[in-house]
């Protein structure tokens, strides 16, 4: 029993080191976006929004016999 808590103590050291590790990279590295950077983003966003890019025929595409004045 002694070798099965040992190894759960070792596994639970090794997951708070990661987690710790991790932690430490996120305060080092990580910044709030600027204003500048965010307004960035929402002009690409409403670029590639897709219902911008939406195609409209007139004519259906998958059903060559569909008749919307009859509706089937």
């Amino acid at each position: 029993m002694g070798k099965v808590k040992e190894k759960f103590t070792q596994e639970n050291i090794k997951e708070f080191e990661l987690n710790l590790s991790y932690q430490e990279w996120l305060r080092d590295n990580f910044h709030e976006p600027s204003e500048d950077e965010i307004n960035m983003m929402e002009q690409d966003y409403n670029k590639s929004n897709p219902i911008n890019n939406q195609i409209i025929v007139t004519k259906p595409l998958n059903n060559k016999t569909y008749n919307p004045l009859k509706g089937a």
